[in-house]
C-alpha cells in the first residue's frame, strides 16, 4: 500500500512538472547549496567507512542518499520553494563522496 501511495505521488508530481531543474535556475557552482552538498556527502561517505563499510559500499550509500535527496526536491518540496532535482547538486554529492572516501583511504597509510 506504501509503495502504490508513493508511486501515485511521484507520477502526478512527474506528469505535472519536469524532473529536473532549468540548468538557468541550478545556481553557480559554488553556491552555498553545493558546499553544503559536497560537505555533507563526504562526511556521510567518511563515517560509512569508520564504521567499516567498504568504499564501494560507502560511495554507493552517499550517492543514494543524494539521490533521494533530490528526488524528494522534484516530487515533495513544496512548489514555493522551487521544485526540481538539480544535477549540479548530484555532482556535489558525487564529489564529496569520492572525497571523503579518500580522506579516509589517505589517513589509513
Amino acid at each position: 500500500m506504501m509503495v502504490a501511495v508513493a508511486t501515485a505521488a511521484f507520477s502526478q508530481a512527474a506528469a505535472a512538472e519536469p524532473f529536473l531543474l532549468p540548468l538557468d535556475r541550478e545556481g553557480a557552482w559554488t553556491a552555498t547549496d553545493r558546499q553544503i552538498h559536497f560537505g555533507g556527502s563526504l562526511a556521510i561517505a567518511a563515517s560509512l567507512r569508520v564504521e567499516g563499510r567498504t568504499r564501494s559500499e560507502a560511495f554507493a550509500l552517499t550517492v543514494g542518499v543524494g539521490i533521494a535527496k533530490e528526488v524528494y526536491d522534484a516530487t515533495f518540496k513544496p512548489r514555493r520553494l522551487g521544485r526540481g532535482a538539480s544535477r549540479k547538486d548530484l555532482i556535489a554529492d558525487l564529489a564529496g563522496a569520492a572525497a571523503g572516501i579518500l580522506l579516509l583511504a589517505a589517513l589509513d597509510r
